[in-house]
């Protein structure tokens, strides 16, 4: 959430509370907001600030409260907990119609002594009615004050408090607790998220107090003893962890069968994912189960978003949506500081929410962007329901700080304000006062998501009514009137609660809610596992309460059915195995599931059988190991958008020693030596050496090919030489070419003319038709001068030596961009190839030999408008109908930058500060104005002179990049990206169309793709891979993809396979894939991952 860096004290000016305001809510908004006139909850986290409460002294000062929802008292309407901080607690009880009584003093629950922070319904003494569990800890409270509650429901609306007693009374710093049955006894025990008293340490002094192994700052796992809690953390595997916790969830996330644990941590810690080891142990493997989480976690909530039958996890942070406060209210991570993270052993975390689909083996890749929730602000609590009742989940996001402590002026203001020394005169809650004043104070709306289907959500806020500015923290949900809709909760801030709503009675969406009558010692049936089956479609839950923040929602499992007229069946597993299954249900009603009546399940699942299979250790008796030279682009150029160093490796496919069997070359990074290997009869491959390639090993190989250079009917080999860490023109840039002897030994020959460029790609074709091959090779970048263009090159064969003929017969293809991939193919049928380019800002660019000059048609096939970040470019006749169509891999939808034709995405390129080295600046569309991406701190470092011109962060927010440019501006190097969507083009009597490709084709970057009919169903498939995690730490590393096969259809759509029935799990930094045959004719992927071993999978 926040860090510590130069500020010591930053003191939080007292803002006088208010009751909330409402506003006038059209008829046709989901959502109402109650007044307090009318509902009688009149509750309001207000906090009081002085010299022991404000963040300079408790980072948390303003973390805010919980909601915990349930039945207390069993007449069938949901009551109301809240917590607050320096506020007494206040517990109402639901007399319908939206009214309530406060029942605080009358109930027994205690009056105020300490900070409160979360509070969960359940039943912890097993007797069918609910419990309040409470989380004590504010800043350096003494221990007699921390020790959590447990009031046990006397079944009279009264209440006893017994943590002791029930060996629940924790004195740590408490944030959260759940209650869930982690070894399946058909028990709750109970998972606490302590944290750390002290703040604004540096990493240092977290690690030594993380050494100290202070047991009240640590997070505990609770075992249900009979019905007495004990402190079992030691033995499960939960004692080495010192976070600062703020979410907190359970689910089966590797579906075996036992609850696994997800804890959102705040500053350096990352996420914890505590696999659960069939209730012996747990395991934290997030970084092997994820690509990246949020690095200021905050609310957490784990639901299935897509109703594929696997949960997913909602996580949030606090990125700004809107571009003024994201450039004064940015925090800032250099590369020398993240890598310093990642050096300790820490995750990959980044500064926005995080959607974390589940690919259907445990692992999770987020989708934030592409999906539309990866910025909220200052974000608390986030709750995944089906808000509107129509079949999709929807997610809720509380939203808002106190106080802009993150705002770069007012640190700057404040640090001027104490270099020049304090007044004496004055009192220290004068002084307060004054430093407070530095720091603006706005309320946020709060965020509501609908859920559009396909992977993508829709900001409906505004148009559902939930648009009241405010604090807010802690939310829970709950049918507050029967009526079959589930209505929100949120503790404010200064504010009253706010009570919303839902009015999905208007509409005719159906639903269904299901209550349990669990086992003996979990009465209210936790943990158990819920699939509807209607129409061809599933819904699936794993029904907990604790969701979101601090809070706890209604005890009652919630299915919105859009028009569905009946349910088809239900499965219900409960956590000890056992399951019901019920038939043709009834819709709109409270179902009622008793655990008596459950059975022991049977295994009905259907074996899948995966189309490919990983066969790496089975395939290599020494699989190669790509190492990668590391090298930081950003010290040459400290604004470009990713890394072009790390470009490899490539590979190459052909049969070298002439057995009939395909063999394959993959490329090495800069000081190591590609290698070859050579299929055995057996299917497997081996190394064969090749000194040549020693001798080489400086270069970093990015693109090669085999192809018959001097007409001697064995395959030779060309190496594309790249990389980003070397001056313009260095030797160290040149290609190679080597020569078979016919038995796959390889000799360097000097055939080739200088060719001093970084590189990409090289294709072979006999374009002067004279019975030899001919060569493209693609120049990819200018070292350390991006973004402009190297040159490409035509290579005529002339009796095996290769010469530059691009500036006789292709003058407009010496600087047409930097290329990334190309194909030679006859798209019009004229039995002449034509030569098609992609690359990083260029458009699908095609060139067509005419009166024997190659000329730019581009134009002409109407691609003039496709600039995008491609990546790779495959011919293949798609279709089966006759023609050549083309897949093209792009930078996808999931990623920080968007374009369009419209608002394309820009890059501006001189010297603008005239000092003699090359700027740039990334741009965007911002209310029709272009606009910066980086902030003003990295701007000034590459150009000081904008730090010099603009004194503050307001100051650059509202500039655009015409004004913080000028004149020179006029002079530039500008190029935009209109199209980031990965495609087929489809040729039809050589006129191209453009086609998307399926959405989760655009999870990710593709680097790879190989067309082939992999379910040998007549009709051709597409296999991707990619990733690229080579970015600017700013940026989101684009690493959601895990590959993915496409199954052509007969109507010429393409169905996504996820894992478990692809077999493809490739969820690195993939850079290409090739396809190589097999003896027993079978299929396998080649997969060439950067920094990382190659794979293989094979066929089945």
């Amino acid at each position: 959430m926040l860090k510590y860096t130069t500020i010591l004290l930053l003191v939080i000016l007292a803002v006088s509370c208010s009751k909330q305001k409402t506003e006038p809510i059209s008829n046709d908004s989901l959502f109402s907001l109650i007044k307090s006139e009318k509902t009688n909850i009149t509750f309001n986290n207000r906090i009081s600030e002085n010299m022991n409460n404000f963040f300079g002294v408790y980072n948390y000062a303003y973390n805010g409260g919980g909601v915990a929802v349930g039945d207390i008292n069993n007449d069938g309407l949901p009551d109301i907990y809240f917590t607050g901080n320096q506020v007494e607690d206040h517990l109402y009880i639901n007399k319908g119609n939206f009214t309530f009584e406060n029942i605080t003093k009358k109930s027994g629950i205690a009056s105020k002594k300490s900070w409160h922070n979360g509070v969960v319904m359940a039943d912890v003494n097993a007797d069918g009615l609910l419990d309040i569990y409470i989380c004590k800890g504010g800043w350096n409270e003494p221990e007699d004050l921390r020790g959590n509650l447990l009031y046990i429901n006397q079944g009279d609306n009264t209440f006893k408090e017994e943590a002791e007693a029930y060996g629940l009374a924790d004195k740590g710093f408490s944030m959260m607790a759940t209650f869930f049955d982690v070894d399946n006894d058909n028990d709750l025990d109970m998972y606490l998220i302590n944290r750390p008293k002290d703040f604004f340490l540096s990493y240092e002094q977290y690690i030594n107090l993380k050494n100290q192994n202070n047991d009240n700052y640590r997070d505990k796992l609770y075992i249900n003893n009979n019905g007495k809690f004990v402190n079992s953390s030691k033995e499960k595997g939960i004692e080495d962890n010192l976070g600062y916790g703020l979410g907190l969830a359970v689910s089966d996330i590797n579906n075996d069968g036992y609850k696994d644990i997800f804890v959102s941590n705040d500053f350096y810690e990352h996420d914890y994912m505590y696999i659960n080891n069939k209730g012996e142990t747990l395991k934290n493997e997030v970084k092997t189960r994820t690509n990246h989480v949020a690095f200021y976690g905050m609310g957490v909530d784990i639901v299935d978003i897509n109703n594929d039958g696997l949960e997913d996890i909602i996580e949030l942070d606090m990125s700004p949506e809107n571009y003024v406060r994201s450039k004064t209210n940015m925090a800032t991570m250099n590369v020398e500081e993240y890598n310093f993270y990642l050096d300790q052993g820490l995750h990959n975390q980044y500064m926005h929410n995080v959607l974390l689909l589940n690919q259907g083996n445990g692992f999770f890749s987020d989708i934030s962007q592409l999906s539309g929730i990866s910025k909220t602000d200052w974000s608390w609590s986030c709750l995944g329901s089906d808000f509107d009742n129509d079949g999709y989940k929807d997610i809720f996001v509380t939203n808002g700080y106190k106080r802009d402590i993150w705002n770069r002026d007012a640190s700057i203001k404040y640090k001027e304000y104490t270099q020049k020394g304090v007044n004496p005169n004055i009192s220290k809650d004068q002084i307060i006062q004054e430093i407070v004043d530095f720091f603006p104070s706005n309320k946020l709306k709060n965020y509501i998501f609908k859920n559009k289907r396909n992977y993508k959500f829709e900001n409906t806020s505004k148009k559902w009514g939930i648009d009241t500015p405010s604090f807010s923290n802690g939310a829970a949900y709950a049918d507050l009137d029967n009526d079959g809709d589930l209505d929100l909760i949120i503790n404010n801030i200064d504010d009253q609660a706010f009570i919303y709503k839902n009015n999905s009675e208007n509409t005719s969406n159906n639903y269904l809610r299901i209550k349990f009558k669990g086992s003996k010692n979990n009465s209210f049936g936790l943990g158990n596992k819920i699939t509807l089956f209607y129409n061809d479609s599933i819904q699936y839950q794993e029904f907990k309460t604790v969701r979101g923040y601090l809070s706890s929602v209604e005890p009652i499992a919630h299915f919105g059915l859009g028009k569905t007229q009946q349910i088809d069946s239900i499965q219900i597993l409960w956590p000890d195995g056992k399951e019901h299954i019920l038939n043709n249900i009834t819709i709109n009603q409270l179902l009622t599931i008793n655990y008596t009546d459950a059975k022991k399940a049977e295994n009905n699942t259907l074996p899948v059988s995966p189309i490919l299979t990983e066969v790496t250790s089975e395939m290599f008796e020494q699989p190669f190991v790509h190492k990668e030279n590391i090298y930081d682009d950003f010290k040459d150029q400290i604004l470009i958008p990713h890394k072009l160093s790390q470009n490899g490796p490539c590979l190459a496919v052909g049969d070298i020693n002439s057995d009939g069997l395909e063999d394959f070359y993959v490329g090495g990074a800069g000081n190591q030596s590609g290698q070859t290997y050579i299929q055995t009869v057996n299917g497997k491959f081996k190394v064969k050496k090749q000194p040549a390639f020693k001798n080489d090993s400086r270069h970093e190989d990015v693109g090669a090919t085999f192809f018959d250079a001097d007409g001697d009917n064995d395959l030779d080999l060309y190496v594309v030489s790249g990389g980003n860490e070397f001056e313009i023109h260095d030797p160290i840039l040149q290609d190679r070419l080597y020569i078979n002897n016919g038995k796959g030994q390889f000799n360097k020959s000097n055939n080739l003319p200088e060719l001093n460029e970084s590189g990409s790609a090289v294709v072979p074709l006999d374009f002067d038709a004279d019975g030899d091959l001919d060569l493209f090779v693609g120049g990819r970048l200018i070292p350390k001068t991006y973004p402009y263009a190297p040159k490409s090159f035509l290579l005529e064969n002339k009796e095996g030596k290769f010469t530059d003929v691009t500036n006789t017969i292709a003058p407009e293809l010496s600087n047409i961009g930097m290329v990334t991939s190309a194909v030679w193919s006859d798209i019009d049928g004229n039995q002449t190839n034509e030569l098609i380019l992609v690359g990083e800002w260029m458009p699908i660019t095609i060139f067509k030999l005419e009166n024997k000059i190659f000329k730019n048609v581009t134009n002409q096939y109407g691609l003039e408008n496709t600039n995008g970040w491609w990546n790779k470019i495959v011919a293949s006749d798609i279709d089966k109908d006759g023609d050549t169509d083309f897949v093209v891999g792009n930078l996808g939808l999931n990623y920080k930058f968007s374009a369009s034709k419209e608002k394309p995405f820009i890059v501006y390129a001189n010297d603008f500060d005239q000092n003699g080295t090359n700027d740039i600046f990334l741009a965007k569309h911002y209310k029709d104005r272009e606009v910066p991406i980086r902030g003003k701190q990295c701007t000034s470092q590459q150009m000081p002179r904008i730090g010099e011109k603009y004194k503050t962060y307001q100051e650059f927010a509202k500039a655009d990049i015409s004004q913080i440019i000028g004149d020179v501006n006029n002079k530039a190097l500008k190029y935009e990206a209109k199209e980031f969507a990965s495609i087929i083009l489809k040729n039809k009597s050589g006129k191209l169309t453009i086609e998307k490709l399926p959405i989760q084709a655009q999870f990710s970057v593709i680097n790879g793709i190989t067309v082939e009919d992999f379910n040998q169903d007549g009709i051709n498939d597409i296999l991707i891979a990619g990733n690229k995690f080579e970015v600017e730490v700013e940026t989101t590393r684009a690493d959601a993809s895990v590959g993915l096969l496409m199954l052509g259809t007969k109507t010429g759509t393409f169905k996504s396979l996820n894992y478990l029935e692809s077999g493809f799990f490739a969820p690195y930094n993939v850079k290409d894939i090739q396809k190589i045959k097999l003896p027993n004719s079978k299929t396998a992927i080649l997969t060439a991952i950067n920094n990382n071993t190659t794979k293989i999978f094979s066929t089945n």
